[in-house]
């Protein structure tokens, strides 16, 4: 019979006195501690202190199956024990750790070494001892990653309490807690798993994976998911096998967006006989929405980064037909044989033709343009689908399209970039001149480079455009010198004042525009002579400033030059015909005054203020119909 020390240590217990003898031997003498504590163990069999004691001693001496054993012995003697549940919480929250660190480590070998049967039963009891059902999720997902086996038990109890909570806790978010674990967790454990799912049950949860993956991929959250497509497709895969979708298999290939666009094209042309089949048209619309996105999301990093962003617009076709021509016979919108889309990067927004087809695709008959509705605003698919659509109409040539879009959407550098656009080939100047003028007021501070790749060889064109100072000035300059080039051969000051806007905006990337002045000078020296009062605030570029200066020479021509309002020349009349050689030498003076500031004034402000401050000349330039 054990006998206790008089004094302080009578006020405790024979079963605390041992206990406190081990924890007192144990910074000194670990077997010491031992030793008291196996006497204590036999002693008292059933108590849970000495029990819990011993395991303490093991955890700190890290013996691993040691303590797994004291553990067990604990759980299963004592399994409503308020010390060994804090335990027990301690472990599943380290199980679930992606990183830990050395006492997480302990504990997770220490629960490998605990038998399985008896793993199971903790993590069964720890879920549903846990009254945070954040918490009890976690666990029960915890149980089906160790346990297998138990999927097609916990797996769909799991999934109902997810999407309970999620209704309850997150309407109308499709970025949540419950939905994270969903989609990132639980379906790629059932849908690996040979259980059966209702198949509406399972659609429902394909459209919440798609819904979550999309949202978050649009606004990542602090909580990084890697390969957020690639984890996508998995489940499109999986759940496509479980709803018997022949397209499932696709989402297992690496991705290539030329590829699965092509094999979703065969898809369709293979079952273009079912293509009211609800089976076949649910497979069809899903799987193609998820890689048209893809392919948007793709096409937008390649093409906006942060350092460059673009916007697409309609460019120049070798090919373009001038109003002065027969318009050329309407061609079906199907037909985009000859369009090029060209960027000043290397890649060429390929991605924009391909998203064009797979729209084409999910609008082939009524039946499946009314699907695509329903299932945009269930997936919530506005803030993808606007930005594309707007591209789409550009792409189509629907100019009237673009504008109804665009002019919904809030006013911006790249929406009145558009609208100039379109503007442009509806003939509409007056309407491109006025959001020309926006975007000249709003010109970003990066210089950028003029472009060379405005005009290609084709039909049509469009061009992703930089959005930088001189790529937008020199493409605003291109829109105004066509429409203005319609008035080139109308008579009078009308004319001449087409002239001399045409001499400013081409000085934009000259000599890309050399041709024009070509046309310019034997228009001028045609007529005979030239007035163009806002020549001496814009006109500075020295070989078109030698161009006029010959044709002003009696070997040039001997045209009369009239630059009325420029302050110099005040009003007079200019010619060579006459003995007045003051004037002569004005001319002189006032041609290397103007060249003088080549290279000097900084071409995109000059530019810049003519297109703001002579709006009204410009206006006047233009033919308005």
């Amino acid at each position: 019979m054990l006998e206790k020390p008089s004094g302080l240590d009578n006020q405790l217990s024979k079963e605390d006195y041992l206990i406190m003898r081990a924890k007192e031997a144990l910074p000194v003498d670990i077997y010491a501690a031992k030793s008291w504590l196996i006497s204590a163990r036999s002693l008292f069999p059933h108590s849970a202190k000495v029990q819990f004691e011993a395991y303490r001693i093991e955890k700190l001496s890290k013996n691993v199956k040691e303590a797994a054993k004291c553990f067990s012995e604990i759980f299963q003697n004592f399994p409503d024990d308020r010390d060994i549940w804090k335990e027990i919480e301690m472990v599943t929250a380290c199980l679930r750790l992606e990183q830990c660190d050395s006492e997480a480590e302990f504990l997770c070998q220490m629960f490998q070494q605990i038998p399985q049967d008896l793993q199971h039963r903790l993590l069964v009891m720890t879920a549903d001892h846990s009254e945070d059902t954040m918490e009890h999720c976690k666990l029960l997902l915890l149980l089906l990653q160790r346990f297998p086996q138990t999927i097609a038990t916990h797996g769909p109890r799991l999934v109902e309490t997810l999407l309970t909570a999620e209704k309850h806790s997150h309407p109308g978010r499709a970025v949540n807690g419950f939905r994270r674990l969903l989609a990132c967790d639980a379906l790629p454990l059932l849908g690996a798993a040979p259980v059966e799912l209702n198949p509406r049950l399972s659609l429902r949860l394909l459209c919440k994976a798609v819904e979550f993956y999309i949202a978050y991929i649009l606004q990542p959250q602090d909580a990084q998911i890697h390969n957020p497509w690639d984890r996508l497709f998995q489940i499109v895969e999986l759940i496509g096998k479980k709803l018997g979708w022949e397209l499932s298999s696709l989402f297992s290939m690496p991705w290539d967006r030329e590829i699965y666009s092509d094999r979703l094209q065969q898809y369709t042309i293979a079952h273009s006989a079912g293509l009211c089949d609800e089976i076949i048209v649910r497979q069809l619309l899903m799987c193609t929405i998820v890689v048209l996105l893809r392919i948007l999301n793709e096409h937008a990093t390649l093409i906006n980064n942060d350092e460059t962003m673009h916007c697409l617009v309609e460019a120049f076709g070798e090919g373009m037909h001038s109003s002065a021509e027969p318009k050329l016979k309407k061609r079906k919108r199907e037909d985009n044989v000859g369009i090029i889309v060209t960027s000043d990067s290397d890649y060429n927004g390929s991605g924009l033709a391909l998203a064009v087809k797979l729209w084409d695709l999910l609008h082939s008959n009524d039946y499946l343009q009314r699907e695509v509705g329903k299932l945009s605003q269930q997936l919530r698919l506005d803030s993808w689908l606007n930005p594309f659509l707007a591209d789409f109409a550009m792409y189509k040539g629907l100019y009237q399209g673009v504008l109804t879009r665009l002019s919904q959407e809030s006013s911006n550098l790249s929406v009145n970039l558009r609208l100039a656009s379109a503007c442009f080939f509806l003939k509409d100047y007056k309407g491109m001149l006025e959001h020309i003028t926006l975007v000249a007021s709003s010109l970003p501070a990066v210089a950028g480079k003029v472009s060379h790749k405005l005009t290609a060889s084709s039909m049509r064109h469009l061009h992703y455009l930089t959005l930088a100072r001189f790529p937008i000035l020199q493409y605003c300059c291109r829109l105004l010198l066509l429409a203005i080039k319609e008035n080139f051969s109308l008579p009078g000051s009308v004319g001449d004042l087409a002239i001399g806007h045409a001499l400013v905006l081409i000085q934009i990337d000259w000599p890309q525009e050399a041709s024009i002045l070509t046309t310019i000078t034997e228009r001028i020296l045609n007529r005979g002579n030239f007035a163009y009062p806002l020549f001496q605030s814009y006109v500075i570029c020295v070989d078109i400033l030698e161009e006029l200066t010959y044709l002003w020479t009696e070997h040039g021509g001997g045209v009369s030059l009239d630059f009325t309002g420029s302050g110099v020349l005040q009003n007079r009349r200019i010619t060579t015909r006459g003995a007045d050689k003051g004037v002569r030498e004005e001319v002189k003076l006032t041609m290397r005054r103007q060249a003088a500031r080549d290279g000097i004034d900084p071409l995109d402000e000059l530019l810049q203020k003519f297109i703001v401050n002579e709006k009204t000349a410009i206006l006047h330039g233009l033919i308005i119909l």
